[in-house]
């Protein structure tokens, strides 16, 4: 039972732990990254609900739902969360998607593995080899797959629109259908998935940091400018204190005050982030800012205070894109981490 056991359940959290540490960023903190593998818990639980549905109604053969019905409801259940973690602004590159959807189906594969060590009285080391680095590995890679390329289609289409998440999701459903066909023998189906989904999320981080490096340098550089000029007031002679300017005839003076305020806060919290990723990839544990949650608290109040015309008026100056508010999530996280 112990051989079975780790046969079946050590490999996929083996490997979600060597995705997790090969991320140089860490940017899935351990809470979200251990909420990720419960979500996956439960949507092994709810798939049980369903399976039991359908063959206890005999709405399809036991047949029809391995190969065409179950792969469809798993991966759409699996994929809802990582759609949640996109659309909530906790995810912000393709590699904390990887890790993130892989962390799902890790929770989702410990499940139904422990299902079956409970159900299948069968000691072929074989078949529990097959289920863990196979079967397992196929749920945690395919959950991967949808936040990858919802990721990736996310950042020209949209955050969490329909159209970026579609693709990555149709593909894990043929590819887990393909899976439980068996057209390959068992061993060659899990050989295959281990010669071809490494090397793809290799490849994912790769690309993954060097567009993040990109981001740091760019965004840490400016921002840095930005708020010298603002505390210098140097940023009245230039062409944002124009704009700056322009602004006075079209605000009340308080507004116009705190939209000053949002603007140089905000600026600041974005240094923070970058600077926290930074010292992240070196290797550095950052030092823990009593004041990050108080001053989070503040650009919150100051985003109400001006308004939806305000936010759009310092559109030009402030970039609120996803991005920018996953930086702003990532201090939030960061600062419960250590309180």
């Amino acid at each position: 039972m112990v051989v079975r056991a780790l046969l079946s359940l050590t490999p996929v959290a083996l490997f979600l732990a060597a995705l997790w540490a090969l991320d140089s960023y860490k940017l899935i903190r351990p809470a979200l990254l251990a909420r990720a593998v419960a979500a996956g818990f439960a949507v092994a639980i709810v798939s049980y609900g369903f399976a039991k549905l359908f063959l206890g109604a005999e709405i399809v053969s036991a047949t029809s739902l391995s190969r065409y019905v179950a792969p469809a409801y798993e991966e759409i259940f699996k994929a809802l969360v990582v759609v949640w973690a996109i659309r909530t602004k906790r995810v912000g590159f393709m590699v904390d998607a990887a890790i993130l959807g892989f962390a799902v189906g890790t929770g989702f594969a410990t499940v139904e593995n422990i299902y079956y060590l409970v159900v299948v009285q069968e000691s072929n080391l074989a078949l529990w080899g097959v289920r863990g680095f196979g079967t397992a590995i196929l749920h945690g890679s395919m959950a991967a797959i949808v936040g990858i390329v919802a990721q990736a289609l996310g950042e020209s289409r949209g955050q969490g629109s329909l159209r970026a998440i579609v693709p990555g999701l149709a593909l894990a459903v043929v590819v887990h259908s393909a899976y439980n066909h068996v057209v390959l023998a068992p061993l060659a189906s899990t050989a295959l998935l281990l010669f071809t989904i490494p090397p793809l999320l290799m490849f994912v981080f790769q690309r993954s940091e060097k567009v993040l490096r990109g981001w740091l340098d760019v965004g840490f550089g400016s921002d840095v400018e930005l708020l010298g000029m603002l505390r210098s007031g140097e940023i009245a002679s230039t062409r944002i204190g124009q704009y700056l300017r322009s602004l006075r005839g079209r605000f009340p003076g308080e507004v116009l005050a705190d939209m000053l305020c949002f603007l140089q806060l905000h600026v600041e919290l974005s240094i923070k982030a970058k600077g926290l990723l930074l010292l992240q990839e070196a290797g550095l544990e950052p030092a823990a800012d009593p004041q990050i949650g108080e001053r989070l608290r503040e650009l919150a109040i100051l985003q109400k205070s001006i308004g939806t015309t305000g936010r759009l008026a310092l559109a030009p100056l402030v970039n609120t894109g996803s991005r920018e508010i996953w930086q702003l999530r990532l201090l939030e996280s960061h600062a419960a981490a250590r309180s």
